[in-house]
């Protein structure tokens, strides 16, 4: 049982992590991923589903895709009353979280548990918000998706690994926590909504 889960550890573990078989890990060269951006043009963009391939204008735009889908706000419950009912609760309390990595960037998708969170969440983890909770971590920006259909958003961080996965010494290299600590960050919220 332990043999068939010191894969994931392996990857994901602190760095110099040996396997099973014990002994002292042998040094190697540090390798670095370097990603390059590509001149839209270059990219054809296409559609596969059930064997059928569209392929898509030059001119479409991510956000045209998502138009139909538009999430519901609630922002009118954000918005009304005095506050006074308001109490301070951990992220956790009113949204999952789930991240990863890709080089040295962190995304963590962030889902409310209930539509009615939605506004609290998109009025107080912002991206600056963001930025500031994880500054000990995060070093460039952070940049808000909405995530229709889910009442979701993801949040994509920039030189956030400390090099990525291959080259950080971090003892969570792939940023696979880090959606586990924003969700300690401490958010308003109406306490009627949370019964």
């Amino acid at each position: 049982m332990f043999a068939r889960e010191i894969s994931p550890a392996g990857t994901s573990w602190s760095p110099g992590t040996t396997g099973v078989s014990g002994g002292r890990v042998k040094p190697a060269p540090n390798v670095r991923l370097f990603s390059v951006a590509l001149p839209k043009k270059a990219v054809t963009i296409q559609v596969s589903v059930d064997g059928v391939t569209v392929s898509l204008p030059e001119e479409a735009q991510p956000e045209d895709f998502f138009k139909p889908y538009a999430m519901k706000t609630y922002d009118q419950i954000a918005t009304s009353g005095s506050g006074r009912d308001e109490i301070t609760v951990p992220l956790v309390r009113i949204a999952h979280a789930r991240s990863g990595d890709k080089g040295n960037l962190s995304n963590v998708g962030l889902i409310a548990r209930n539509a009615r969170y939605l506004s609290f969440i998109r009025a107080q983890v912002t991206p600056d918000a963001v930025k500031r909770y994880l500054s000990h971590f995060v070093k460039g920006t952070v940049t808000r998706y909405d995530v229709p259909g889910i009442n979701a958003f993801n949040f994509v961080m920039t030189e956030a690994l400390d090099g990525g996965g291959m080259a950080s010494l971090r003892c969570d290299p792939l940023g696979k926590g880090m959606g586990q600590i924003l969700l300690d960050m401490p958010v308003r919220v109406s306490a009627g909504l949370l019964t």
